[in-house]
């Protein structure tokens, strides 16, 4: 895949003498730089959400819907109340 990139000409100039020296090309120089560098880079850990974002009162629940109950719960809603809402009125 062709890129375009602005670096510095100090890089650009040090980037090329690196891959002359390696006998390779610069092409290759970058591609092989970005493949350390990203793998160096392990991917963060996914934390699950044990708990609400919220505190509830006691005894109040958030309800589990389906999807295709909530695009039921869409399908009643007034959507003119709705854009009343979001327009601040």
């Amino acid at each position: 895949m062709r890129s375009t990139f602005d670096l510095p000409d100090e890089l650009m100039r040090r980037a090329k003498i690196a891959a002359v020296r390696r006998g390779s090309t610069l092409r290759d120089l970058v591609a092989e730089a970005l493949r350390r560098l990203l793998a160096e880079q392990s991917a963060p850990e996914r934390k699950r959400m044990n708990e609400a974002p919220i505190k509830l009162p006691p005894g109040h629940t958030i309800p589990i819907r389906s999807n295709s109950e909530i695009a039921q719960l869409f399908d009643q809603v007034d959507i003119t109340h709705l854009n009343d809402v979001y327009s601040g009125r």
